[in-house]
């Protein structure tokens, strides 16, 4: 259930896999304590997915400073988040730039081929929503997008169990 109307960036192939995010997937707050170790400012963050504790990010921004990787157009990802968090604080980065995710998705190479092959997924290749505007619903917004032949899995509930 984890994958249930996910939206997912892929973000790097390797021998090894393929890395991605899951950007519909709001995960909880991250706070940064500021130097006088009083509550700092709050930063939200989504749930990136089930692999690993570490929080990562993706960017619209190419930003000096900050050790990132390219994925495509203007989009770009990493998991230096303290000094993506200066930035924020230094006015250089706007909120509005860049998305958090607490862990991330993984796939061997061969697993996320057979699942796409076994139609476990539907893939958009060239996708034209803006990935920082996407909210909880908006799997299903997309869904209706690609027409009739997927009409009933944009109405099928969130909790599959009331269906």
């Amino acid at each position: 259930m984890i994958f249930y109307k996910s939206i997912i960036l892929l973000v790097d192939e390797s021998s090894d896999g393929y890395t991605g995010f899951i950007l519909n997937r709001p995960g909880g707050i991250l706070f940064m304590n500021n130097e006088t170790h009083t509550l700092g400012k709050k930063f939200k963050f989504n749930f990136g997915g089930p692999v690993s504790d570490q929080t990562f990010f993706i960017t619209n921004k190419k930003i000096k400073n900050l050790e990132i990787f390219w994925v495509e157009n203007s989009i770009y990802w990493g998991n230096n988040v303290k000094t993506a968090i200066e930035l924020i604080n230094d006015g250089k980065i706007s909120l509005n730039d860049i998305i958090f995710f607490q862990g991330y998705s993984g796939w061997d190479s061969e697993q996320l081929e057979f699942e796409i092959k076994n139609n476990s997924w539907i893939v958009i290749d060239n996708y034209s929503f803006n990935l920082f505007n996407l909210k909880k619903n908006s799997w299903n917004k997309i869904i209706d997008g690609l027409g009739h032949k997927y009409k009933i899995w944009s109405n099928s509930p969130d909790d599959i169990s009331l269906n």
